[in-house]
């Protein structure tokens, strides 16, 4: 099971965010889930502290002012991301992908990905997927998501849920993948 967590964590921050080859032990403390390495899961080494979403008075996650015709570019783009994964087309995700993304490096995000493709059924299953942040060649979207691992050799299985906000940057005319990051449910 504690291999199929580390799937789930890798499946939800782009896999290889980190040089460290040190294992994660829990002890139950404050700090737990905190790498201490720059380049955690959670923001990918990102110090842009402005990426983020904003909640309303009525609890619902605030839109930005966004062009119709470049967030429905966006949001394909998203929607591209989510069934390039779970479909593991690994070209297709990668095609997503920002040639140079902020955070995490793209090799090493592939190499993860097709070990993990062949090893795992994941799959992602996105809700209130909303542009958050939006500048002409950079974009923010938010979305609920659930992330479910399968282990078909053991029949063993984990779901995790969260909420994350993937960074899009605009490359050669199309909106591409450049850093994510996630904040899990407890």
């Amino acid at each position: 099971m504690k291999k199929m967590m580390v799937i789930a964590g890798l499946a939800l921050a782009l896999a290889a965010c980190s040089d460290s080859a040190a294992p994660s032990v829990n002890e139950n403390t404050v700090e737990d889930g905190n790498s201490a390495n720059e380049n955690n899961a959670v923001d990918h080494g990102i110090e842009d502290e402005s990426v983020g979403f904003t909640l309303g008075d009525d609890g619902e996650v605030v839109e930005a002012d966004v062009p119709k015709e470049a967030a429905d570019e966006i949001l394909a783009a998203y929607k591209e991301y989510i069934d390039a994964f779970n479909e593991e087309d690994l070209n297709r995700y990668m095609n997503v992908i920002a040639s140079k993304p902020d955070g995490f490096d793209r090799e090493e995000d592939e190499a993860s990905l097709k070990e993990a493709f062949k090893a795992y059924d994941t799959s992602y299953k996105t809700s209130n997927e909303t542009i958050v942040g939006y500048e002409e060649n950079r974009a923010e979207v938010f979305a609920e998501i659930d992330v479910l691992v399968e282990e078909p050799e053991t029949d063993r299985s984990t779901k995790q849920s969260g909420r994350q906000v993937v960074v899009f940057i605009k490359e050669d005319g199309n909106w591409k993948v450049t850093s994510l990051h996630f904040i899990g449910n407890q």
